[in-house]
């Protein structure tokens, strides 16, 4: 039986000796396409070891030393090492990325003005994004239009995207450079052959000199210190230099794609709009209960909320109300089928009632805030917050106008008018304006109580005014402005009590000019000069207090000292209205 005859159909054997299938494939052809990296030009070869020394600064400076003058110094060398590497000559330079520039660098001058940890954490966000603005406007790599929302995606691919992504041809570069040029090894080899023969001409040098030896044991007690900063800044320098080196090799950036978000019918838009308004409308016939008797049963039988509750209530819920409206009509506005290339005008009306809804809100707490801080004065969160809501009306301006004219760029203005008022804001040294203004509310009879705690709490920069409290007619005022006076001391290690036979004074020494604050400089010499100008008894009444915050505990509602002893037994020391001072009055062994 024929095996190949199927049905009558005849199948042929392959043949053993067809040429073809001796035929040798080439693997070759299949093989994955090994990249080849450019070398770096000598530009950039620089460059890579000034971004490690901008990396170590920025990590010895501010990370290891606090945010003080120190970042403000390691932020200009960054920013200097950036510009120079990413400035082309003759492109065209956009204003708004210049602008972002300089709103950095003056950002950055503040942390060596102010020590508010608040402020400066704000403070280096807004820097950093200043500075990513900046990075992406003077190497052209916008792919987006500037003026629209859009453009901080930009961001996010510049700062992800192109630093990760980016990796791989940094190192394939700098790989491709090894190779053809061998200066960089052979410096090396230089600077290991060199090891050895320091390790016998450094103790030589030490012997023969003792500033010499001074330096080189200042260097010793922190070379574990620099050791650790270095292989950090070693870790940091590729994904930095990989976002430098995107931006320059990039070619001028092309427009993104248009993307295909609109899936919503504007019947849909209007539906969900109107739902909204309508609620708010509600909203807004419930409050006339606090303006006209006819509508007072709509408040709760129980109400009896207090003016400061009244302040305090709902504010944040109309904060978040605010935020969401706003990114309603955002994502209405961006997911809306468009009818003759434009948008449906019933959607506009209802777009801007929702946002003139959010002006209102933002008003009403305003107002809030404005009682809030009649009943308990200033404070840095009162503050910020009330920025905080200025700034939201100015970035609804621009929303409401990009609304019934979308062509007219939003984003740039409200970025760079709110970057100005938060950098204008922590210039006023808002610490120092929050205790001038409690102190002098509390002295003309605005409010009732004066928080010295709060005072003292602020940061460095209301100390000179509780030395001024502590030093009024005012004994109640006087006395708890002593007291946090005394207690600041306490907190910070670098103020030193000393008493001489022949005056009495408060020494400072800031040894590291990385962590030179001018506010905390100032503190110390307001307080300094305090101690100096005290009688011995002044002095001692001042230094007793000390000595009791130290070794003791503060009751507050009893304004007492408990002073722990080693022998198992405490004392009690209340305070004397007519000498100002704190008396032993009790001795107990019950701790």
């Amino acid at each position: 039986m024929d095996n190949n005859n199927h049905n009558g159909v005849y199948f042929a054997p392959p043949e053993k000796n067809n040429e073809k299938s001796k035929e040798k494939v080439d693997l070759s052809l299949y093989a994955p396409v090994k990249k080849e990296h450019k070398p770096f030009e000598k530009k950039d070869t620089v460059f890579v070891f000034l971004t490690l020394i901008a990396a170590f600064l920025m990590v010895d400076f501010a990370a290891f030393h606090g945010f003080n003058i120190g970042f403000s110094i390691a932020y200009y060398a960054l920013f200097g090492v950036t510009t120079a590497y990413l400035w082309r000559k003759g492109a065209a330079k956009n204003v708004f990325s210049l602008l972002c520039g300089g709103l950095s660098l003056a950002g950055a001058a503040t942390f060596a003005l102010f020590d508010n940890m608040l402020m400066n954490a704000l403070m280096f966000f807004l820097v950093a994004g200043l500075y990513c603005f900046y990075v992406i406007g003077i190497s052209d790599a916008f792919k987006r239009p500037r003026g629209s929302f859009k453009a901080l995606f930009d961001v996010f691919e510049s700062v992800v995207g192109d630093t990760f992504g980016g990796l791989e041809r940094v190192f394939g570069s700098a790989k491709a450079t090894s190779r053809k040029n061998k200066k960089v090894i052979n410096a090396l080899i230089g600077i290991g052959i060199a090891i050895p023969f320091l390790i016998v001409i450094i103790p030589l040098l030490v012997q023969s000199d003792a500033a010499f030896e001074g330096l080189i044991k200042r260097i010793a007690a922190d070379i574990g210190i620099y050791l650790v900063e270095f292989a950090l800044a070693l870790a940091i320098t590729p994904f930095l230099f990989s976002y430098f080196f995107s931006k320059r090799s990039a070619k001028r950036a092309a427009a993104a794609p248009k993307d295909n978000t609109r899936v919503l019918s504007p019947t849909i838009s209007v539906s969900f709009l109107s739902v909204i308004s309508l609620t708010y409308l509600v909203y807004l016939f419930s409050q006339l209960a606090y303006f006209f008797s006819a509508f007072k049963g709509i408040l709760p039988a129980d109400y009896h909320y207090t003016a400061s509750a009244f302040a305090r209530r709902g504010f944040y819920e109309m904060f978040v109300i605010c935020v969401i409206n706003i990114l309603l009509v955002s994502a209405v506005g961006i997911m809306t089928k468009r009818i003759h290339g434009r948008v449906a005008p019933s959607i506009k009306v209802l777009s801007a009632f929702v946002t003139l809804f959010s002006v209102l809100l933002i008003v009403v707490a305003m107002q809030k805030m404005r009682l809030n801080i009649s009943i308990y004065g200033l404070s840095v969160n009162r503050v910020l917050v009330t920025t905080l809501m200025v700034m939201l009306l100015v970035t609804i301006a621009f929303f409401l106008l990009h609304i019934f004219a979308p062509k007219v760029p939003y984003l740039q203005p409200v970025i760079l008018i709110c970057s100005a008022m938060f950098v204008a804001l922590s210039f006023a040294n808002i610490d120092a304006r929050c205790a001038d203004y409690n102190i002098k509310a509390y002295q003309s009879g605005k409010l009732e109580t004066v928080d010295t705690v709060a005072i003292r709490k602020f940061s460095d920069s209301a100390v000179p005014y509780l030395i001024d409290l502590a030093g009024s007619d005012d004994k109640v005022a006087a006395n708890s402005a002593r007291n946090q006076i005394a207690l600041y001391i306490c907190e910070n290690e670098n103020l030193k009590l000393k008493r001489n036979t022949k005056d009495v004074r408060i020494e400072y020494d800031i040894k590291d000019f990385r962590r030179y604050n001018r506010a905390r400089n100032t503190a110390y010499e307001m307080v300094k000069q305090y101690y100096g100008a005290a009688s011995k008894a002044e002095y001692d009444q001042m230094n007793r207090l000390v000595v009791l915050y130290r070794d003791g505990y503060y009751d507050e509602e009893e304004n007492c000292f408990i002073e722990f002893t080693d022998e198992e037994y405490s004392i009690k020391h209340s305070y004397n209205s007519k000498t100002g001072l704190y008396d032993k009055t009790e001795k107990t062994k019950e701790w």
